[in-house]
């Protein structure tokens, strides 16, 4: 079969199907043998009447052995949190769904959770979630097994995969620029500076709690503004980190609005030592979402220069060897990630056509594609906005499982759901 035909029969197969009620319970979908995409099945994991999520993308709220799965339990999914108010931390059963309570915390959003990792230096048995501690965001880390507790002097951003370290963000300046991923009540110390030499990205010890800034907003502004004078009248701030999976290297978003509050974003990449800092992807590009296939190539989505649409594109660090991903199939803004592996790459879409968001998969072998799955939005509060739920899919430590957040289709509560594939390596 050709691709542009494999293309149209999947898209008329898969694409116009929604998942109503019935259908959200485990379910096979048939695929096309001769191309040797997998057999999948997708089902809803948790249940309410309280809603269940992870947040972001690009971790995996799976353990190492994968027996128990990590994430978030609150009341409401109507509104931004208010100061003092709280969600649960806990773990979920991945066969039954069932959710076991461990803690709360203060510092949560829809959008991005808490930012729970499985901290590598205990990948079975402990978390690391952040927390308001004594009135300063902080991060803990959680034995699961005994409900022993570390406080860390900064909250995380993102934990290597490898190693020690976390890198931090200042969660009030986000809180202040970009509230949906930013917490309630977190101050931010350099609120009358636009681009201040004293925050910006710090890399945090998870033994010691050791920090230290490795870059910061004023070294990035100087490094922008001569290509790009309209940030000079703009309040900029970091975002959406990334580590790659040796631990050598990460990337990260610079941000800032421009006169329509349109957010304005750049990429860069850096070592874990503060060294090395390449601007990827140029302000003015529309870049957003983003993911490391390995240690070299990266995905992201922006619009090439001279295009308006946004694709899904592929590049190596430091070179500008950009290759879009799935033309003509893959179409407009995406949460891409890749499995463990580095063979397919899971990414989402809105539609607002329809009030409906879908699963996509793609196979970076076969340069073929499939549409997992499509679930309707029932308010569209849930598919924009600040209080919007995006799948945000992530993968499992052994590549065959895709776990992500969406509103289920019978009492309209956030719940996280898996796709499980069968029969494929």
């Amino acid at each position: 079969m050709k691709r542009r035909q494999f293309i149209s029969r999947s898209t008329a197969s898969f694409f116009g199907t929604m998942l109503a009620p019935a259908v959200l319970k485990p379910v096979m979908a048939k695929l096309y043998k001769t191309v040797e995409l997998p057999n999948f099945r997708l089902r809803t994991l948790t249940s309410g009447p309280k809603h269940h999520f992870f947040g972001y993308y690009g971790m995996s709220p799976w353990n190492k052995s994968e027996t128990q799965m990590a994430c978030l339990e609150s009341s409401f999914h109507h509104r931004l949190p208010e100061p003092g108010e709280t969600a649960t931390i806990g773990l979920v059963d991945p066969n039954s769904g069932t959710f076991s309570p461990l803690a709360e915390t203060s510092a949560w959003n829809l959008q991005q959770g808490s930012l729970i990792h499985w901290n590598p230096l205990q990948p079975d048995n402990e978390i690391i979630y952040n927390d308001r501690i004594d009135g300063e965001m902080a991060s803990i880390r959680l034995d699961v097994t005994n409900g022993k507790k570390n406080i860390l002097p900064r909250p995380i951003s993102a934990v290597a995969k490898k190693g020690k370290y976390a890198l931090s963000l200042t969660y009030g300046r986000l809180s202040r620029l970009r509230k949906v991923v930013g917490y309630a009540d977190a101050v931010d110390p350099y609120a009358n500076e636009a681009h201040p030499e004293k925050d910006g990205l710090f890399l945090m010890d998870l033994e010691t709690g050791k920090s230290k800034l490795i870059v910061s907003i004023a070294e990035v502004f100087e490094k922008s503004v001569a290509d790009y004078q309209a940030l000079a009248n703009r309040h900029m701030w970091f975002n959406h980190t990334d580590i790659n999976p040796s631990g050598t290297r990460f990337l990260f978003l610079a941000r800032s609005r421009d006169d329509n509050r349109k957010l304005d974003s750049s990429m860069f990449t850096i070592n874990m030592d503060g060294t090395d800092l390449k601007q990827m992807i140029p302000f003015g590009s529309g870049v957003s979402h983003f993911g490391w296939r390995n240690d070299e190539e990266i995905v992201a989505v922006f619009h090439l220069p001279g295009e308006k649409e946004l694709k899904h594109i592929l590049f190596k660090d430091g070179e500008a060897n950009f290759r879009v991903i799935g033309e003509n199939f893959i179409i407009d803004n995406g949460h891409c990630t890749f499995s463990p592996n580095g063979r397919w790459m899971a990414t989402d879409r809105k539609q607002d056509e329809s009030h409906s968001q879908s699963l996509w998969l793609y196979d970076m072998e076969l340069d073929k594609g499939m549409i997992l799955g499509t679930i309707p939005v029932n308010e569209q509060i849930f598919l924009r906005g600040d209080i919007r739920c995006d799948f945000h899919p992530r993968w499992n430590p052994s590549g065959n499982k895709i776990c992500f957040d969406a509103v289920e289709t019978t009492a309209w509560t956030r719940q996280m759901h898996l796709v499980e594939f069968i029969d494929y390596e």
